[in-house]
């Protein structure tokens, strides 16, 4: 599979993952699903450090058998895992006070701001095809601002869409370090998804404090099964996307603008689910994404 695909495959598990955080947040609360979702991420990968070296072979032909990371490698690794639970402490409140389709679209800019660090900082270079895309996606994502701006929601000073802001360039950042440690470090597919789950786990025990009153395990597989099915989703969905990113010739400034195409998922969801208001509108902003999606893969 190419990494184009890869990277439209991504966004729609994301897309998934999107609509699953907005059914866990109705219940609980932001840190506690955080906390839940970072251990139960931790707890997919743990198992793949124990497989017998006879079937090593397999699991490590499927991307599933972690290398072994030296000390010095896991603190590289670190900042990756700092940057995703802040960025999911950021989100999850965007996406707990915002319709979903408003928050969706300001995360929706992330590619911008990734096709400008890839520029300035890992000197990729875009054709005009891609260029007219970003521009077209980013014209989308302003017209996203001005439906907000008729729920009521102003785009600069609205505290959960700064949150949500702060919350993009976080994961812009994660998104050009991904490339680094894959690209230039040359580190392990899956060891970097699995150490990363492992030390997001460590991190969102400091959760602890202010959510250990509310913990309850036995509501995760019954009312509350959202929350395990965000942790499967995300793994799901940042396997297929750092496959993506460590494919040859793979340009993270694009796969950045394909991953987006979660925003499809996230409106025909919350279209049929949480009846927002300004479908119309909506469609022509997601039209428009999708255009700039097709014109920056059309080289």
């Amino acid at each position: 599979m190419t990494w184009i695909a890869l990277g439209l495959l991504a966004g729609l598990v994301l897309g998934t993952y999107d609509f699953l955080t907005k059914l866990a947040l109705k219940e609980k609360t932001v840190l506690e699903v955080v906390l839940w979702s970072s251990l139960l991420g931790a707890l997919i990968w743990l198992p793949f450090f124990f497989i017998p070296s006879a079937e090593a072979g397999a699991f490590r032909q499927a991307g599933l058998y972690p290398a072994h990371l030296t000390q010095a490698q896991q603190w590289v690794l670190l900042p990756k895992s700092l940057m995703m639970v802040a960025t999911w402490v950021l989100s999850y409140y965007s996406v707990k006070s915002l319709p979903l389709s408003i928050s969706a679209g300001v995360r929706a800019s992330g590619p911008l701001w990734t096709a400008m660090g890839a520029i300035l900082f890992l000197s990729e270079q875009l054709d005009w095809w891609q260029w007219l895309g970003l521009a077209v996606s980013m014209a989308s994502y302003y017209l996203f601002s001005l439906i907000g701006q008729k729920e009521g929601i102003s785009f600069k000073r609205n505290l959960w869409v700064l949150c949500m802001l702060a919350a993009t360039l976080l994961s812009s950042a994660n998104a050009l370090y991904d490339k680094h440690i894959l690209a230039t470090l040359q580190m392990d597919l899956a060891a970097v998804q699995a150490y990363s789950a492992l030390q997001r786990g460590a991190i969102a025990l400091l959760l602890l404090p202010w959510v250990f009153r509310g913990l309850e395990v036995r509501s995760l597989f019954s009312r509350n099964w959202a929350v395990p099915a965000i942790a499967f989703a995300y793994v799901l969905a940042e396997f297929i996307y750092l496959a993506a990113v460590q494919t040859d010739g793979a340009l993270i400034s694009v796969i950045s603008v394909l991953r987006r195409t979660n925003l499809v998922m996230v409106f025909s969801l919350s279209a049929i689910f949480f009846s927002e208001r300004f479908i119309r509108q909506k469609t022509i902003a997601i039209g428009g994404v999708l255009l700039g999606i097709v014109l920056t893969i059309a080289h």
